[in-house]
């Protein structure tokens, strides 16, 4: 986590990491009559720009992540703009016991492809699920490697096919599928674009 205590100070200096999260929150919101979820978790939260851009239309979220200081930095902005429906957790589900805490949503952006053993933090997920609560997955479609400009990471995006049976596996049914934003980054002197998607599965019982 170190690659990203560094990076928690200017973070949100991107405005294009902004304007990300206001999309990706509309597509949501768009997806989800997010009205009737009374609790909701951020996993891999980062600055909390997803859940900020969220904080109007739900009602309690817990933003957790491993990196210190990126949720230092949520910590001080919660102060900054006076939000109170906000609960920051320095927290790994896969290296720390399981939180007490159920949900009616989890959402992740941008990190699942960060992670070596999806079906592990997605059989995670189900558990703290209430019962007919979703999970929202936001991350890349596959892709050539060029996003981390061929750094080693544990995934190069996901393929549908791929990311919906491991949903099934781990016993949360796909409801929805839809691209909901394009990134664009410069690649080899050119423009690139990266689609993201947003997955909706669904805790049925």
């Amino acid at each position: 986590m170190a690659e990203f205590d560094k990076k928690a100070a200017t973070w949100d200096d991107d405005p294009a990491r902004v304007d990300r999260a206001e999309v990706i929150a509309d597509s949501l919101a768009e997806a989800l009559d997010l009205s009737k979820i009374k609790t909701a978790m951020e996993y891999g939260s980062g600055t909390g720009l997803l859940s900020f851009a969220l904080r109007n239309r739900l009602s309690n979220i817990v933003l957790i992540d491993e990196s210190s200081q990126m949720i230092e930095m949520v910590k001080k902005k919660c102060v900054t703009m006076n939000v109170t429906n906000f609960t920051p957790l320095e927290y790994n589900l896969l290296k720390q016991p399981m939180p007490e805490n159920k949900f009616d949503l989890i959402y992740i952006l941008l990190t699942l492809h960060h992670i070596e053993d999806t079906g592990d933090l997605l059989n995670k997920f189900y558990q703290l699920l209430n019962p007919g609560g979703y999970l929202a997955i936001i991350d890349l479609e596959k892709e050539d490697g060029s996003f981390h400009e061929h750094n080693t990471h544990f995934h190069n995006g996901f393929d549908r096919d791929y990311i919906e049976s491991k949903l099934i596996e781990s016993k949360l049914v796909p409801t929805r599928y839809e691209v909901c934003y394009e990134l664009e980054r410069d690649y080899d002197k050119e423009k690139q674009k990266y689609p993201l998607f947003l997955l909706l599965s669904q805790k049925k019982s």
